[in-house]
């Protein structure tokens, strides 16, 4: 598969700016809904955001040093070629038209987030810094190009991926969660309601 450069980093452009502007909707969430898990061993919105900083900030992190330190290492190209394991991991973390997902993955422990990183908005926060961190780095990949330098993956140096490859990829792995925090929010809100119209009647009966 071959892309046009310009093409495929306003995509990913696009996809952000829809990413943060689902994101700044949570902050009008009450604090409670937020935070309330919908199920014992699942995440919460804030925990699902919080991984989304760990797991997708390796990568922007890497991607940031490169535009900070080997500029001069990287080549502008009117077309990318992803790697065979970039192509095949971004396509894999992205939900279908119908919101499936293809390919599940175990959490590595260090993405799991933990209870002091999701006290208030902090979580949120720091995922809409995250998301325009992303933004500064595509653009600077449009006027310097990404061709060069590799990224290594969170999995360690047995897969690098190019630099293109390393930012496709969490995008699209924030597509998944971002998913996912809707039907979070759906069971969330569908407990509280039955639990509201239940509430009444049991009281009754005491």
């Amino acid at each position: 598969m071959t892309y046009k450069t310009d093409i495929l980093i306003d995509a990913l452009l696009a996809t952000i700016r829809d990413q943060r502007a689902a994101a700044e909707e949570l902050r009008n969430l009450p604090m409670e809904q937020f935070h309330q898990r919908p199920e014992h061993k699942r995440w919460s919105v804030a925990e699902v955001l919080e991984h989304m900083n760990l797991s997708s900030g390796h990568y922007l992190v890497r991607a940031q040093r490169i535009f900070a330190t080997h500029r001069n290492a990287l080549r502008k190209s009117d077309t990318f070629v992803p790697g065979p394991m970039g192509e095949r991991m971004a396509h894999a973390m992205r939900p279908d038209a119908q919101g499936r997902i293809s390919w599940r993955m175990r959490t590595l422990w260090m993405f799991e987030p933990r209870t002091e990183k999701v006290v208030g908005h902090a979580s949120l926060d720091r995922f809409l810094a995250m998301l325009d961190g992303f933004t500064e780095v595509l653009l600077l990949a449009k006027e310097h190009g990404w061709d060069g330098p590799r990224v290594t993956s969170t999995l360690g140096p047995i897969l690098r991926f190019k630099l293109g490859d390393a930012i496709r990829f969490p995008v699209a792995h924030q597509e998944r969660h971002m998913l996912q925090i809707q039907r979070t929010l759906a069971q969330v809100r569908s407990y509280r309601t039955t639990t509201s119209l239940e509430t009444p009647a049991a009281a009754f009966t005491k």
